[in-house]
């Protein structure tokens, strides 16, 4: 019998042993949760066939491999499911809901890969770095394994195939690094004995986006019109604010002279930011209009829901139309680099800030692009009373009117730190025209020398 309690001083174990030989090996121990001899026998027998199925493996790897749930104590994990899975696991921050949805596209193109080129690869234990080699060449030289654009236009799917499916080194790491992600989160849940993702990553020189000129936004305040243009560069000039943002930009997202209970839908920073004069003359207009429904810009909003693509199109075409360049060639890529497009109005409002000397803090505070960790940082040194006694100095960049009462109210609110001959001169500083204020910047120039 290789099963059998011991004998000892006192009488017999309450557990069974197991004692046998295989190949030469002599194999013992306690038969674990087992309380009759039958059951004991079973475990014994388990024991012997994972044995003898050790014994014939041919290396160190195929042992680890065949053993990887065994050892690692991880179970099988669906491509399918794996996403769902990943979401579950606590993290430090959660993603903005824009962020979540472009990552779970990512995933499911690499899932679409696998099913149709290795259909017998169904969970993450089995994918090897052949595999994440060989999609990753695949994102390099052609593109996306899914290359059709989708998009809901008044509740219809359409979808369409550009005739340019290169990616920039950029969207490759952002792909790259999304599904190395799941692959690390369910690590341990799936027994993973390496990240078969652990690739390198493409050198991602990208091309700086740029600000727009003093001659550029006055001609994009001269033309924007309702009801695209002039929503999408109001706000975003006054705000920061990513394309997202702004077209989507709520009613119960402003309090008074605030944007106030907002998240940035990439990261889900929480942001809060002043309204300049020059929004809250657009605010003003629209709220008889529109203020009983959701969104500050409904047909703006309407747009970006279906076809955010249409959005952008537009934005181009009108920066075209008035003799902005939106794009450079670059060498050794096949398609132009957008670099004054929605985007730019974000740098623009940073590079502004710095001109007008607006700490670091405050700026980063309103756009809300740092991590959770560093955000809280600054913000700590950033109040609401810091940040609208700086904002309030912002130029008038497009020429809107400011009603009276806002203009009233950003004067009074510099006077109060005891400087009312600041305060006038802002005041007629952002009434002047834009030749009267080079003259006097050129003025204030000439004095200092």
């Amino acid at each position: 019998m290789s099963v059998s309690k011991r004998k000892t001083p006192t009488g017999y174990t309450a557990e069974y042993h197991y004692r046998f030989k295989s190949g030469g090996q002599l194999y013992y121990g306690v038969c674990h949760n087992c309380t009759t001899e039958r059951a004991a026998e079973l475990y014994e027998r388990n024991i012997r066939e994972t044995v003898k199925k050790a014994s014939e493996q041919r290396s160190v790897r195929a042992l680890v491999e065949n053993f990887r749930d065994e050892l690692t104590g991880g179970k099988p994990i669906g491509l399918t499911e794996a996403y769902d899975l990943y979401l579950l696991k606590p993290t430090k921050r959660k993603p903005g809901a824009h962020q979540i949805a472009c990552n779970q596209s990512y995933w499911r193109d690499f899932a679409a890969f696998m099913a149709v080129n290795y259909p017998d690869v169904d969970n993450l234990a089995n994918v090897t770095k052949h595999h994440a080699e060989e999609y990753i060449s695949l994102l390099r030289t052609s593109g996306a394994f899914d290359r059709a654009v989708k998009y809901n236009r008044n509740g219809k799917e359409y979808s369409y195939t550009p005739e340019n499916i290169q990616l920039s080194p950029r969207t490759i790491n952002a792909r790259h690094k999304a599904i190395k992600a799941v692959f690390s989160r369910l690590g341990d849940d799936a027994g993973l004995l390496a990240n078969p993702f652990e690739l390198p990553t493409l050198d991602n020189a990208t091309v700086s986006r740029d600000a727009f000129t003093d001659a550029e936004l006055q001609r994009i305040g001269e033309n924007m019109t309702m009801p695209y243009t002039r929503p999408v560069f109001t706000i975003g000039l006054c705000t920061g604010l990513t394309l997202g943002d702004i077209c989507l930009l709520r009613w119960d997202e402003i309090s008074g002279n605030w944007i106030t209970n907002k998240r940035r839908r990439k990261t889900g920073t929480k942001l809060e930011i002043p309204i300049l004069p020059p929004l809250a003359a657009f605010v003003q207009e629209q709220r008889p209009i529109t203020g009983a429904g959701e969104y500050v810009c409904p047909e703006l909003a309407e747009m970006y829901l279906n076809n955010q693509t249409g959005v952008m199109y537009r934005i181009r075409e009108f920066l075209n139309s008035i003799q902005i360049k939106t794009s450079v060639k670059v060498e050794g890529r096949s398609r132009a680099i957008s670099t004054k497009a929605a985007h730019a109005m974000r740098h623009t409002f940073a590079y502004l800030a710095g001109v007008y000397s607006i700490p670091q803090p405050i700026v980063q505070g309103v756009l809300g692009h740092l991590s959770p960790e560093m955000t809280a940082l600054y913000q700590k040194h950033a109040q609401r009373e810091q940040k609208e006694r700086f904002f309030r100095q912002m130029p008038n960049v497009l020429g809107a009117a400011a009603p009276a009462a806002i203009a009233a109210d950003s004067v009074a609110m510099i006077a109060a730190d005891a400087e009312p001959e600041r305060a006038e001169l802002h005041r007629l500083i952002d009434a002047a025209g834009i030749e009267t204020v080079r003259e006097i910047l050129q003025q204030f120039k000439s004095g200092s020398k």
